[in-house]
């Protein structure tokens, strides 16, 4: 796990998971989905990065 937010709507958390494979990924589900908190998971896959930056645009401040 990357990183993990609380979130409004649907979903209570959303998490960002790198895995190996496919097959690490559905073992880290089970984990997941074992735990008496978790009632249910929805999975997205990226297909292609557009764009990943964690730089603040801080020159716009002063505008």
């Amino acid at each position: 796990v990357l990183e993990c937010y609380t979130v409004l709507g649907e979903m209570d958390f959303l998490l960002k998971v790198v895995a190996t494979d496919i097959h690490a990924y559905e073992r880290f589900l089970h984990h997941l989905l074992s735990l008496p908190a978790v009632r249910e998971v929805h999975s997205k896959m990226v297909v292609s990065e557009i764009k990943c930056t964690n730089e603040l645009p801080l020159d716009l401040i002063d505008q």
